[in-house]
């Protein structure tokens, strides 16, 4: 049911050379992995109507009053993801991406991720806002306006369950960035064993449910909440987030944040920064071996809970764009402009 597909390209990692006759770019200490890691063996196809998709979005945000940073790209993250899809996949897709890098550079760079009675209002109001089916009209800040644009072309296809899944992921999200205020307001570093879980609040754990109302597809709550589809969003969560800190780590470095796996892992075993990476990596590389054995154990999941057949096929198409999402990310951050060397 779920297939990968030797690596085609450029040289042995089937990846070219990132962002040739650029700046270097700390995404590059991730290529070890594609040879270690099947998901990440294989290029992505490109959405064919990736150009198209980013005329959209740029047009989206503008509407909205979002800006994204040049050349940041997410058309293209999301057009690898749902390459096999249709255009109002992709499009909804990266327009939450786009939504959620803005909402998360608030936290990372700017005042309001040291304030937690920023951070506790602003998750506030966007929990009310996610509450409201139909949703409430549109004002309010740029975050709130492309937020409640996209709760309307959201919510109103998936169920109340689905709908109260997104709203305690965004609520996890929450208190995840609250605790990052403290600690940023305090000078502490994460200890490395809190680290992961911290990060996969911070990610935004509701990215991940929704793929489902991207592809028109809803996981049913007893499979959901199952541990093997549990471990397939987990792990898809924090083998992204880790591939991002690897990326980032330079740049937020910079910025003096600490929450970066690298720097949390430089910060305990007292590792120099090439030591911290291949650490990260490693980590980065067993928990992909979650997520693919996960993956390997729907089929036996979809006859245990009854899944008509046709339906397994559409709950398969949610679990390859988790398997997608690493070789997609992977070759996004290669070529996305936020991730230069500072």
């Amino acid at each position: 049911m779920f297939t990968e597909t030797a690596p085609r390209g450029a040289d042995e990692t089937g990846v070219r050379s990132p962002r040739e006759g650029g700046p270097p770019t700390a995404a590059a200490l991730l290529l070890p992995l594609v040879g270690r890691i099947p998901a990440m063996a294989a290029p992505c196809r490109m959405h064919p109507a990736v150009e198209r998709i980013e005329l959209s979005l740029a047009r989206w945000a503008r509407e909205v009053g979002l800006e994204p940073p040049e050349g940041a790209r997410f058309e293209r993250m999301a057009g690898r993801a749902f390459a096999g899809f249709g255009v109002d996949a992709a499009l909804l897709f990266a327009k939450w991406l786009t939504w959620l890098f803005h909402f998360d550079d608030e936290w990372d760079e700017k005042p309001a991720g040291h304030a937690t009675e920023t951070v506790e209002a602003t998750f506030a109001r966007l929990g009310r806002l996610a509450g409201a089916v139909p949703p409430q009209a549109a004002g309010g800040t740029p975050v709130e306006v492309a937020f409640q644009d996209l709760w309307r072309l959201t919510a109103g296809r998936m169920s109340t369950h689905w709908r109260e899944r997104f709203a305690r992921g965004l609520r996890e999200q929450g208190a995840a960035c609250r605790t990052e205020a403290d600690n940023r307001r305090t000078g502490r570093v994460p200890s490395i064993g809190e680290y992961p879980a911290l990060r996969r609040g911070t990610a935004g754990p509701y990215l991940f449910d929704l793929v489902e109302p991207c592809l028109g597809v809803e996981v049913p709550p007893a499979l959901r909440e199952s541990p093997t589809w549990r471990t397939l969003v987990d792990a898809c969560n924090d083998v992204t987030a880790w591939c991002n800190d690897v990326a980032s780590y330079p740049k937020e470095r910079a910025h003096g944040d600490v929450h970066n796996y690298v720097t949390v892992a430089a910060d305990t075993f007292g590792f120099a920064d090439a030591d911290a990476v291949a650490w990260v990596n490693d980590r980065i590389a067993e928990r992909a071996g979650d997520l693919r054995a996960a993956a390997i154990r729907l089929p036996e999941m979809f006859d245990r809970f009854g899944i008509p057949a046709a339906q397994a096929r559409d709950l398969s198409k949610v679990a390859c764009a988790f398997l997608a999402a690493p070789r997609a990310q992977l070759e996004w951050l290669l070529e996305s402009s936020r991730y230069g060397m500072t």
